[in-house]
């Protein structure tokens, strides 16, 4: 058996396989608070992203070194990053109970969900600070017609990983569902379903999009007339 050769031992090196990884994240492009997630930006941060997933179906050295490495999976949304000097609150509030607004930027959306789940509209919604409650809203609209591509899309590889990843970093806890539908306010709509009754979907460590489907799989189930749903961060 021939001695292995000089690449080979470097990328059967965990620590360096690792640092040659992370270059990949070099390419991520700053997006901006009102950015379209239809933009050259975030289809780039996208692609970046995706290549360094592809990386992890090389061998299971290199899926193992990805998986186990706490910075690449806090690039890929696998793991929750709280360093980031971002913040869901648009005020921080002093020990006396004064307001004021934060220098802190928003949370980064998950360029993936943005741009692989396109019919989702995943983007945030600028409301004023006495509507949001103080806090930046994000937004994304699911429909029944999405629920057998979801079911496809959830038994692949890629697919399971993309359902454990974070909807942003840092992630946000808890989503309000609400009926998104046209209607004709003309028209009588008697027994149709006007509100979700137990609208929420949370989780402490962090939604996933695994969550959301989750969650809306149960509300459809239990609203077979309702075409459509909206989630917004709270």
């Amino acid at each position: 058996m021939e001695p292995p050769i000089a690449t080979e031992r470097v990328f059967a090196t965990t620590e360096l396989l690792e640092h040659i990884l992370s270059f990949l994240l070099e390419d991520l492009c700053r997006i901006q608070y009102d950015e379209d997630p239809r933009s050259v930006r975030t289809y780039a941060n996208n692609d970046t992203l995706l290549h360094l997933l592809r990386c992890s179906e090389v061998n299971r050295t290199w899926s193992q070194c990805i998986h186990g490495s706490s910075h690449l999976r806090r690039a890929l949304y696998l793991h929750p990053e709280q360093t980031l000097g971002r913040t869901w609150d648009l005020f921080a509030v002093s020990p006396e109970g004064n307001a004021t607004p934060t220098s802190c930027p928003a949370p980064v959306l998950n360029p993936m969900i943005q741009t692989l789940f396109k019919t989702y509209h995943f983007r945030y919604w600028h409301l004023r600070p006495e509507v949001s409650g103080g806090r930046h809203c994000a937004y994304l609209i699911i429909t029944r017609r999405d629920l057998p591509d979801i079911t496809t899309r959830s038994q692949t590889s890629r697919g399971r990983t993309t359902s454990r990843m974070f909807l942003s970093q840092p992630p946000c806890t808890v989503l309000e569902a609400r009926i998104w539908e046209d209607r004709d306010e003309t028209r009588d709509y008697v027994g149709r379903t006007a509100v979700l009754k137990e609208p929420w979907i949370s989780c402490e460590e962090g939604l996933t999009l695994g969550h959301v489907h989750e969650g809306v799989r149960r509300m459809f189930g239990e609203y077979p007339d309702v075409a459509a749903i909206k989630l917004m961060t709270v």
